[in-house]
């Protein structure tokens, strides 16, 4: 459509530049042939007495001659649909004029365009578009073509007007203002000038308020088009051009400007002398504004593709380029004229050159665009990877002429992922390397310490029979001893379940749990022969509900949390734990009233091997709470601590009852 609409503003051009009608017409015929392609185009003149004359598109896909079309003037159902002055198309195969029909059909056409071309409020000829495809004429080229075709009519008017002019012309104002051009004379005696009255009306003058002066008219045209105009009007009295014609800007009443096209003829006297000019303003501001809209449409394409870093191209089918934005050259070093006619493909690398064909023909022939990453070779024959993404360029018979691609250096990109991935393998082989040490280790660590817990336990007994002032000394000795082979042990059970998490080796086992005898049964284990003799306080709010989860994980995470419940409050009264069925999770509190935490250590509680500084006379691993958080994390719960220092600890966690 782009191409028709740019045809017709085109041809406008031609219709109002054009010297003599028929060259005008023969022209814009011309004009309106090439930017329709395959369509058969023409401009067709009826006349009474004589034969009736075609202005045919002259181009190499148009052969026709234009006897072909003037067969049309038989058909009278086709004048009688044409003198309703509204254009006439559709399809061949749905005309009701049968014999027009048949006529189309003997010719293969396939669909039609008439757009009648009216003159005086006569019917003229008509504009004909005829298509051996079928065609579905968008509204907006009907429309235009209408307007142009009611140009010819004006043009065909003024050029009648112009002639005849002579010596019947006294008074401009005599002629009507239902027409889109306004009449002038200068008296070259006096250089006293006379308007018509639409004259006005195109700048938006009333008749009382025109001033029948030269500087009334000089003072009205655009600053910028004055002096050309002026010029044109001197040399053409002084003889030096043969015709005075042109296009000017004048203000309008409401601060607008309109564009006006001028043009006169000199009026003789009876011995051929010069006494007047005679001629007309017209009205072209539709078609100038479009021909503007245009250009800035085109200079704003123009200006981004030049602009941008990214590789803006257009390739026929066979990969041919049409067009290259500048930034070729910053890219890929070469110039963008001595690459037009170039085969895009000869320039891929040899292991994706098929890939990028593939891609590009299934481009074409289902108009899906892949995003594609390839080695395009530069001037100096190194290659960079570009990224590139294309979309089908369509002619206006909605078929397929060519690819437009926008294409960006991302050589970076692909150094940088292949960088990431050698450093991805070999940050697997260290994580491998240091589980497998940490499980070697753990497990070499357990056969001495089993060594030294048992004869630690066979030392206490040997020394069951010595004094007892040698057992008083021996015996915190001993106790010592069994404290840190439990410190280590605990240690080395944290930090094989921490190593089993961090490489992604631990699965949960889900299961429907009856969470209250849970919880009774691991008090009952763990929590029921305390040292200090104190129990666990345990509270139930609401009633159980079914729960899933994994049975193993949540031990670990109760037992490790009652266990430093306990520890850290050695002397104080016995921790809490609640447990609260809510509608979405259940809730679980853990409350001691020990030694809790500094405010300055708590942000690094869940540190892996951090301990507060309170607690440097308490056996721990600094992995528990790390652990603790994983597993609660892991079951899709959350964790909450708060504490202050001498007063105790709260740790609240809640679980959904169901797993994903």
């Amino acid at each position: 459509m782009k191409n028709h609409l740019l045809g017709i503003s085109l041809a406008n051009n031609a219709l109002l530049e054009e010297g003599h009608i028929d060259d005008a017409l023969e022209l814009c015929a011309s004009i309106l042939g090439e930017s329709q392609g395959y369509i058969y185009c023409c401009i067709f003149q009826l006349k009474t007495n004589t034969k009736s004359f075609c202005y045919s598109a002259k181009t190499k896909k148009t052969k026709d001659t234009s006897d072909k079309f003037n067969s049309g003037i038989i058909f009278p159902e086709i004048k009688k649909e044409l003198k309703k002055n509204l254009p006439y198309f559709g399809a061949t195969k749905e005309l009701k004029c049968k014999n027009y029909k048949a006529y189309l059909e003997s010719r293969n056409i396939k669909s039609f365009l008439l757009t009648p071309i009216f003159s005086e409020n006569q019917l003229w000829g008509y504009v004909i578009y005829e298509n051996i495809e079928a065609v579905d004429f968008v509204y907006e080229e009907v429309l235009a073509l209408q307007l142009f075709a009611k140009n010819i009519g004006t043009r065909v008017y003024n050029d009648k007007i112009a002639l005849f002019l002579g010596s019947e012309i006294e008074n401009l104002n005599y002629y009507m203002t239902g027409t889109n051009q306004a009449m002038w004379e200068l008296d070259l005696a006096t250089l006293q000038p006379t308007y018509s009255y639409y004259w006005g009306e195109m700048i938006g003058l009333e008749k009382e308020e025109i001033e029948h002066t030269f500087n009334f008219w000089k003072e009205r045209i655009h600053p910028v088009d004055v002096i050309e105009v002026e010029k044109n009007l001197q040399n053409y009295i002084a003889g030096d051009v043969e015709e005075y014609r042109g296009i000017m800007r004048m203000i309008h009443t409401k601060g607008h400007y309109v564009w006006i096209k001028y043009s006169g003829l000199f009026k003789r006297n009876e011995e051929g002398t010069p006494i007047k000019i005679v001629g007309t303003h017209i009205d072209v501001t539709d078609i100038k504004e479009k021909e503007i809209e245009l250009k800035i449409s085109e200079e704003k394409f123009r200006f981004i593709t030049e602009n941008t870093s990214d590789i803006i191209c257009q390739q026929d089918l066979e990969g041919r380029y049409t067009y290259i934005s500048r930034s070729l050259k910053e890219t890929c070093g070469h110039e963008k004229d001595e690459m037009i006619g170039e085969i895009a493909f000869d320039f891929i690398h040899p292991e994706d050159h098929q890939y990028v064909i593939n891609a590009h023909e299934e481009c074409i022939k289902t108009g899906k665009n892949e995003i594609l990453t390839y080695r395009f070779k530069k001037k100096d024959n190194s290659y960079i990877w570009l990224e590139t993404s294309s979309t089908n360029i369509i002619d206006n018979d909605n078929v397929v002429v060519g690819v437009q691609s926008c294409s960006r250096d991302v050589s970076e990109r692909i150094a940088i992922a292949k960088k990431m991935e050698i450093a991805l393998v070999k940050e697997k082989e260290f994580s491998k390397m240091k589980s497998d040490f940490v499980s070697m280790a753990s497990h070499q660590f357990r056969t001495p310490l089993t060594v030294i817990y048992s004869n630690t336990e066979l030392l206490e007994l040997k020394a069951s029979s010595l004094e007892q002032k040698t057992l008083d000394v021996i015996a915190p000795i001993s106790n010592r001893i069994r404290i840190e082979v439990d410190r280590m042990t605990e240690l080395m059970n944290n930090i094989l379940v921490f190593a089993k998490y961090e490489t992604h080796k631990l699965k949960k086992g889900i299961k429907s749990l009856d969470f209250n005898e849970l919880i009774k049964t691991l008090i009952s284990t763990y929590f029921s022969n305390n040292e200090d003799g104190r129990q666990i306080e345990l509270t139930v709010i609401g009633d159980e509900k079914p729960f899933y989860s994994d049975e193993s994980l949540l031990i670990h995470i109760l037992t490790n949390l009652i266990s430093n419940a306990f520890k850290y409050s050695k002397g104080k009264p016995s921790p809490t734990l609640s447990i609260q069925y809510l509608e979405h999770h259940i809730q679980i509190e853990i409350i001691d009233f020990g030694i809790g935490i500094p405010q300055q250590d708590v942000p690094q509680l869940f540190t892996s091997f951090f301990r507060a500084s309170n607690t440097n006379t308490i056996v721990g691993s600094g992995l528990g709470l790390t652990i603790v958080k994983q597993f609660t994390e892991f079951l899709n719960g959350t964790i909450e601590l708060k504490t202050k220092e001498n007063d105790g600890t709260k740790i609240t966690l809640q679980f959904p009852y169901e797993q994903e």
